[in-house]
């Protein structure tokens, strides 16, 4: 039956001309791909954005979770400024277990590619931010990816998230989360998706349809660049915001849903504007704004401080273990910490992973 219903699946894919025939081959024999755009910040420290030091233990954690809930191998494709960050980067798992090791693989180096006319904007919000909007022309040869801010972690297996790709239906081309609160400090200021605008930390990209993006994928971001420059103080997240803005290009995104996305200002209020975060889990948790590390949010920061000191072939149930007695330590004093169920929607996701390998 299993079989069965793939082979339904593909063929509706077919039938809807959603996916490309290269994609329809790579969702039978490919690996689920993921990018991570990194430079460094002369003037960087460990209590701002840009720190990269403080973005190498992100990208650690992340990587560390990614391989500890898949059970495919999962491609990292590291885009940098220089290949001495990359192969900084990519070392970060030089001492892990063979085992785990063999469950992320990076891909070649990537030097950050900007389009002629968008160099002057590469510092924008921070060094290299708007690298992501280029990922389509940087991996010519590639057919979809998952981009990934460095303050990312996974609670469920990386391999779901990169499957929203196949969701897709036949117009759209990337997966983004709704903000689901006001988005930024220029809120309204300049048109946004739907009523409170897109969180650009996770991107589930079809790369060969955004090459063939009506009018040209660079061509639409340019103009935006140019009128907008004086007001685009998060890059990359306002230009996405302004270009899916109305109906026309609006159907080319697909809605990735905010459990893949779950940040702070999702439950900060103390009421949960996640719903589906509530019914399913957290399946990747966002530390946007420095939540993993400024000591505001300690139900997120406490969940990053757990994966940070675990031990790759220690088992997950035991992390879960830790985890679960952390976080009931906390005190409901302010922010996420009052949501009465946020510990379970925390802990769901790597429960049911963890669950579901018995």
């Amino acid at each position: 039956m299993a079989v069965l219903a793939m082979a339904m699946h593909l063929l509706t894919l077919l039938l809807h001309e959603s996916l490309p025939a290269s994609l329809l081959s790579q969702a039978i024999t490919g690996e689920p791909e993921f990018a991570i755009v990194v430079c460094r910040d002369k003037n960087g420290s460990e209590k701002d954005a840009t720190g990269f030091q403080r973005q190498l233990r992100q990208i650690s954690v992340l990587l560390k979770s990614a391989a500890s809930l898949t059970s495919e191998t999962l491609i990292f494709n590291i885009v940098a400024d220089s290949y001495a960050t990359y192969e900084t980067v990519t070392n970060l798992t030089a001492s892990w277990p063979a085992a785990y090791r063999q469950r992320v693989v990076f891909d070649d180096f990537k030097e950050v590619f900007f389009p002629p006319g968008t160099k002057k904007l590469r510092n924008l919000f921070r060094p290299c931010a708007i690298g992501k909007l280029f990922l389509a022309q940087t991996f010519e040869d590639k057919d979809a990816m998952v981009f990934l801010d460095t303050d990312t972690l996974f609670l469920m297996p990386p391999e779901n998230l990169w499957r929203k790709v196949y969701e897709f239906n036949p117009h759209q081309v990337i997966g983004i989360a709704p903000c689901l609160y006001m988005c930024g400090p220029m809120f309204k200021k300049f048109p946004l998706y739907g009523s409170s605008g897109l969180n650009t930390g996770v991107l589930v990209m079809n790369l060969t349809r955004v090459r063939a993006f009506e009018g040209g994928w660079t061509e639409n971001i340019i103009p935006i660049m140019e009128e907008y420059k004086t007001k685009l103080k998060l890059a990359d997240q306002d230009i996405l915001n302004i270009l899916f803005s109305n109906e026309t290009t609006a159907k080319h995104l697909y809605e990735l849903g905010c459990e893949w996305n779950y940040r702070e200002r999702l439950c900060s209020m103390g009421s949960s504007k996640c719903k589906r975060a509530q019914q399913l889990g957290v399946g990747l948790l966002h530390g946007a704004a420095l939540t993993f590390v400024n000591g505001r949010e300690k139900k997120f920061q406490a969940v990053f401080d757990e994966w940070e000191q675990h031990q790759l072939g220690e088992s997950e149930e035991t992390l879960l273990a830790r985890l679960r007695t952390t976080l009931r330590g906390q005190k409901r004093s302010r922010g996420c910490s009052r949501l009465p169920f946020i510990d379970k929607m925390l802990l769901q996701g790597l429960e049911n992973t963890l669950r579901g390998r018995h």
